[in-house]
Parts: structure tokens; sequence; C-alpha cells
């Protein structure tokens, strides 16, 4: 069993004994998603809320639809870096 370690509170981890999923897993727990694309607990209730993630009940189980959080993650604009200011000699 490999181990998952998912940062929920900033002084805290939470240690999940689970099985990686593999490529073609269709759905996940939600601390296995936290712990593969690094999106908070909040955020994907929040974007489950907005229709844009898609979760199911299995008994007391939250199943994360991994297509539905690849194709949300998909739809984020582009990150914008700049070049890092050069260094004045004095």
């Amino acid at each position: 069993m490999s181990k998952f370690i998912a940062y929920n509170k900033p002084t805290a981890a939470l240690v999940i004994d689970a099985k990686p999923a593999s490529p073609l897993a269709e759905f996940a727990r939600i601390p296995v998603a936290i712990a593969l694309y690094g999106i908070s607990r909040s955020a994907i209730y929040r974007e489950a809320g907005d229709g844009r993630i898609i979760l199911k009940k299995h008994g007391k189980s939250t199943l994360v639809d991994l297509a539905s959080l690849r194709a949300f993650l998909n739809s984020l604009p582009p990150a914008t870096i700049r070049a890092p200011r050069k260094m004045v000699a004095e």
C-alpha cells in the first residue's frame, strides 16, 4: 500500500493508506484526488457546487469524477509568469 499525504490544515498532515489511482481510473475518493491534483478539499466542493466538478456518493464515501476534475483544471487560464527583474550592480 502506498501512502498519500494530503495537507488539509496548515499544521497537520492527513495520511491516507490507499492504492494510487491508475491513469484509467474514473473515480477517486476526495483525499486521493487532492493528492493527485493538488487542489484543496474546499475547492473541490466549491466547484462541485457550481457544477464544474461531478461528485458521486457510494455509501458514506464521496467519489470525484476524475474526468470532470481534469476538464475543470484544463479550463483554467494559463499562468502568466514574468521574467525576474535584473539586478542593478551598485
